[in-house]
């Protein structure tokens, strides 16, 4: 019997946390071209009049190697290849930071999947084209990560915040058919060096390898064991600041989900609605008709 997950967006989630705690660190970490200066607006208004958001969105300074000017970024985690529907967005996104922010834009797709996979150019006219930025965060990129942390830990070299966030981008990224295994070496690395680790860097790793461990695993003995190994070798403070963001994330899981509901409900009326327009319409001609035979027509 496969366990019941926790989390209803375990890479979205992972994604934002390392974002949002190490926003400077983890874009230049996974190779998105400039430098972090700062976030900006992530909502977006999307042409079939509803709203939506960006993964994330923020202002990128020259790096003076690939982007020369300051950009607007777009970054955008994928675990599935981005299709039609997804590739519409995108060009959502393009045209709302380009709005908001006045400068030119870079949108960005992280995905452990082969470019290939997805498409990648959306044509709104001939001068009106956004092309999407693939980041190559594929099995030999990740494999080459663990490999260069893992020398570092076990060999008691200074460890850096951005090598250390590669605990949290080796789990987010990890190939698929091999999470399990990549998940059990990344626990370990991380209790050889949680002690070391600032409050807000062990918060930050712990909060993403266990919600990637309620993602990957299936086995409930499995799971448990790691996420035991985890929890008792983690500060009160990071567990505790984690639960507080698992009860928010829980409320917002509800929320969507009432939401959907809603959605279904309101579309549901729209059809009922619709068939009855459709029947008064039909009542209206037969009593016109009605009405032209007594009149004699």
């Amino acid at each position: 019997m496969i366990r019941k997950r926790k989390f209803s967006k375990p890479f979205d989630l992972s994604h934002s946390i390392l974002f949002n705690e190490f926003p400077k660190e983890y874009t230049s970490t996974i190779g998105v071209p400039g430098i972090f200066a700062k976030k900006c607006n992530r909502r977006v208004h999307l042409k079939d009049g509803t709203s939506g958001e960006m993964d994330s969105a923020y202002i990128a300074d020259s790096d003076n190697r690939i982007l020369f000017e300051r950009v607007a970024v777009g970054l955008e985690h994928q675990s599935i290849p981005v299709g039609e529907k997804k590739l519409s967005k995108f060009g959502d996104y393009d045209i709302q930071l380009v709005v908001d922010e006045h400068l030119p834009t870079l949108l960005v797709v992280a995905s452990h999947l082969n470019k290939d996979k997805s498409k990648n150019k959306l044509i709104r006219s001939p001068s009106d084209i956004t092309q999407l930025y693939f980041l190559d965060l594929g099995e030999d990129n990740i494999s080459q990560r663990l490999s260069t942390v893992s020398k570092i830990i076990y060999n008691n070299q200074y460890l850096s915040q951005e090598m250390a966030l590669n605990l949290g981008v080796i789990a987010l990224y990890a190939p698929r058919e091999r999470a399990c295994e990549i998940m059990d070496t990344v626990v370990r690395l991380y209790l050889k060096i949680v002690e070391k680790l600032d409050l807000h860097m062990e918060y930050t790793l712990y909060s993403v390898i266990t919600v990637l461990l309620d993602a990957f695993f299936d086995d409930e003995d499995e799971y448990r064991g790691l996420t035991k190994m985890m929890d008792d070798n983690t500060s009160q403070e990071s567990q505790m600041r984690f639960a507080s963001h698992e009860s928010t994330i829980e409320s917002l899981t509800y929320a969507e989900e009432d939401l959907a509901h809603t959605k279904d409900d309101l579309a549901h009326a729209r059809d009922d609605l619709a068939k009855a327009n459709g029947k008064i319409a039909d009542l209206e001609a037969e009593v016109k008709r009605l009405t032209d035979e007594l009149n004699g027509k």
